[in-house]
């Protein structure tokens, strides 16, 4: 049996999860840039990724692993915009990101879809994908061997400890379901 440090892909939610906020009601267009690490909306509110999200995600694209956005958001077209306007590193932070899978309905659809779309579906079938959401409901996708990391505060959204927690969780519980086989 092989451990693994990470899995195949990971999947984030957006709202509360990488940022302090729904993109569909709670900022509106247009955006100015302060930085590449903040964006101000119409009314003045500021809005930048997570304090650990940066550090995250380029941790995940040194080890190539597959990183894929899942949002239930009603309005894409804003979620796309702040992704491009916000950096990680050097870069738009939607450049780090293999799919990106929006809209209403159940996260099970979004991840299947990604899967299938960058030819994982093996692997999700093996267990090798991880979602990150702050919301319960969203558990669902273990019915698609998905292992569910929970978000627990929207104060502090994806922090370095929920991330280790999630994947020392998800090697576990990956460890036991293929000792059963």
């Amino acid at each position: 049996m092989v451990l693994r440090s990470y899995p195949a892909a990971v999947v984030f939610d957006l709202d509360y999860t990488l940022w302090p906020c729904w993109c569909d009601t709670h900022v509106i267009a247009p955006f100015n840039v302060v930085s590449k690490r903040e964006v101000v909306d119409r009314y003045g509110f500021s809005l930048s990724f997570y304090r650990d999200v940066e550090s995250i995600i380029l941790e995940l694209a040194e080890n190539d692993v597959v990183i894929i956005g899942a949002s239930r958001t009603a309005t894409p077209h804003i979620a796309k915009e702040l992704l491009t306007l916000l950096h990680i590193g050097d870069k738009p932070a939607i450049k780090y990101f293999h799919s990106l899978q929006w809209g209403q309905g159940s996260k099970t659809k979004h991840i299947s879809k990604a899967a299938k779309d960058l030819g994982l579906q093996s692997e999700l079938k093996a267990g090798l994908f991880v979602l990150f959401d702050d919301e319960m409901r969203n558990r669902d996708v273990r019915s698609i061997n998905c292992y569910f990391a929970h978000v627990e505060d929207e104060n502090t959204g994806l922090t370095r400890r929920v991330f280790a927690n999630g994947l020392k969780d998800w090697s576990t519980y990956l460890e036991s379901s293929q000792a059963k086989v």
